[in-house]
């Protein structure tokens, strides 16, 4: 059932996007009826299409349409049910609805009317450059060394006139730029430059090279600026092209703000705006009817009021501070006029009719029913108590201790007589970290002395050492154990065994094997969220087959139109 529920869920996003078809049409013949709601053929297929495959059925052909076709009804049944309580008519349904609606046909009029109509010829581009002022980009120069005594020798040999290219040829350890005399390809501006390097990089001049400067990896580089010129026209074309597109919508959408306020006879009330600053002044945030009805701007089909204004700044949970006169002023008209205007201008185009606008719209509906069906019928109605809580908490106590963890020092060899000696050897004080290094065949721990830590979800990997490892003290050498190891876990390929068989000495450094679950105070938030989503899932069920049988007689499902009308 729970994987049924999450087909539910994803019913919410995979809503049904082919109404527009006659459902009498042979081509796409109606499967179920749901009252006055029909579920086609095309709609099943474009569900089934759509969904994620783990959440696709584990059935085959019709029976896995049958599932699918389900899932719909149930959905419809939902949204009826919704609707009959009179959930589509809540506030907070209505309010977001209209929000989401009003950015989606302001989205559409940006592209229809500025962005779809923005052209930018290369001619421009190049006037533009031509007329900008220039980042320098330069051309730089790298040697790489291991050790700070080495930097300080190389910085001594440029200082005695020695080459930068032969020296970064012969010493470097930067295998892209090493053969080419350390130089990077292409040019860098400023902002590809890494943020530690640009203060040594900044100060030099054409020629002048850095001091050693130590790197992020631990090892020594000395930068040298080989060249540098104004950033090429190549180089800032699409920044240069993004500029242009910014500058011309902003005129565009300035002229069509423009001619808007004069076609509607847009008119401002000076007084209500000073009044309204002088609330905002006033730190009041409590309105009468009356001052919120007081308008702000009046035009041709509409006007914009103060209960407006502060319906806006509360969804954007707007500030105002500084000079707060000029803020509200800003936001009055600058942004909320702007913004009426814009959405005015919309509705007289057509655009909240807009087939893509309506059909998001009625998606974001069906969305928004169903969550608010399953707050008011499910979760709502859950009632955990302390005892349940503590009561689950008694009898699940492995989901209140922490996942096994454990860090090692390991030897992994091929054969047991290897690991024997090994173990010997370590026995008569030598050091097991150095015989790692050198002997220890898997990656893990390879030149970090053996030691690695073993997460949870890793123990898969690692069943034989962790088999050993639980029954061992902390800090003693064990084994020789028997061992299995994939392939990408073992460092030398020559010495792979088939079967991937090996033999490990190893030492416990810390584990949690002895853990056990948090104390009740610590886990009791935890506790009652998994019984409330354990009870959720119950109310789920239930609530669902109860609509099942309450709907049932207006259920119709044409059983035989499914062979013919779905794809084999």
């Amino acid at each position: 059932m729970k994987r049924y529920l999450q087909l539910l869920c994803i019913g919410i996003v995979l809503v049904l996007t082919s109404c527009a078809k006659d459902a009498q049409d042979l081509e796409d013949p109606v499967l179920a009826e749901v009252g006055d709601s029909r579920i086609t053929a095309s709609q099943l297929v474009d569900f089934e299409q759509r969904l994620p495959d783990e959440l696709k059925s584990k059935k085959t052909g019709l029976d896995a349409y049958r599932d699918y076709l389900q899932t719909i009804i149930d959905k419809e049944i939902f949204l009826q049910e919704a609707i009959k309580r009179g959930l589509d008519k809540t506030p907070e349904v209505a309010q977001k609805l209209r929000k989401e609606q009003e950015e989606r046909v302001l989205r559409l009029l940006f592209k229809r009317e500025f962005v779809d109509n923005i052209r930018v010829e290369e001619q421009e581009l190049h006037d533009l450059y031509d007329t900008a002022e220039k980042e320098t980009e330069i051309k730089l120069r790298l040697i790489i060394v291991e050790t700070k005594v080495e930097a300080e020798e190389i910085l001594q040999s440029l200082q005695a006139g020695k080459d930068f290219a032969e020296l970064a040829l012969g010493r470097s350890l930067h295998e892209s730029t090493a053969p080419k005399g350390g130089e990077f390809d292409g040019y860098m501006t400023p902002n590809r430059i890494p943020v530690y390097l640009k203060k040594y990089i900044d100060v030099l001049a054409v020629g002048e090279y850095s001091e050693p400067i130590r790197l992020p990896n631990a090892q020594f580089g000395i930068y040298q600026i080989a060249d540098a010129r104004p950033v090429s026209f190549n180089t800032v074309r699409n920044e240069l092209s993004a500029k242009l597109s910014e500058i011309k919508t902003a005129e565009l959408v300035e002229t069509f703000l423009r001619e808007l306020r004069v076609k509607i006879n847009l008119q401002a009330n000076a007084e209500t705006l000073q009044l309204l600053q002088g609330w905002i002044v006033a730190e009041r945030r409590e309105f009468t009817a009356a001052e919120r009805g007081e308008i702000l701007y009046e035009f041709s089909g509409g006007r914009v009021d103060v209960g407006d204004f502060w319906a806006y700044a509360e969804q954007l949970d707007m500030g105002f501070s500084g000079d707060v006169e000029e803020s509200v002023r800003w936001f009055a008209e600058d942004v909320l006029l702007s913004r009426t205007l814009f959405l005015q201008a919309a509705n007289a185009k057509g655009f909240d009719r807009d087939p893509q606008i309506v059909q998001g719209q009625q998606r974001r509906k069906d969305a928004l029913l169903l969550l608010a069906l399953r707050q008011t019928a499910v979760k709502d109605q859950i009632v955990v108590s302390d005892e349940a809580v503590e009561r689950f908490y008694d009898a699940r106590p492995e989901l209140f201790t922490a996942p096994e963890e454990v860090t090692l020092q390991e030897i992994m060899v091929k054969t047991r007589d290897e690991a024997v000696v090994l173990k010997e050897r370590i026995a008569a004080g030598e050091d097991m970290g150095a015989l790692a290094d050198e002997y220890t065949l898997r990656v893990q721990g390879k030149g970090e002395a053996g030691k690695f830590h073993i997460h949870a979800f890793e123990q898969p990997f690692y069943r034989e050492l962790l088999d050993a490892v639980r029954t061992v003290r902390v800090g003693q050498v064990q084994g020789p154990v028997a061992v299995t190891a994939q392939a990408a876990q073992v460092a030398d390929t020559d010495a792979m065994h088939q079967g991937g068989e090996y033999h490990s000495v190893f030492k416990v450094l810390e584990s949690n094997f002895d853990r056990s679950p948090d104390p009740f105070d610590k886990a009791e938030r935890r506790a009652r969220a998994l019984l409330k989503r354990a009870e959720e899932s119950r109310l789920a069920d239930q609530f669902l087959m109860g609509l099942r049988r309450d709907y049932q007689a207006r259920i119709v499902l044409y059983e035989d139109r499914l062979e013919t009308a779905l794809p084999q």
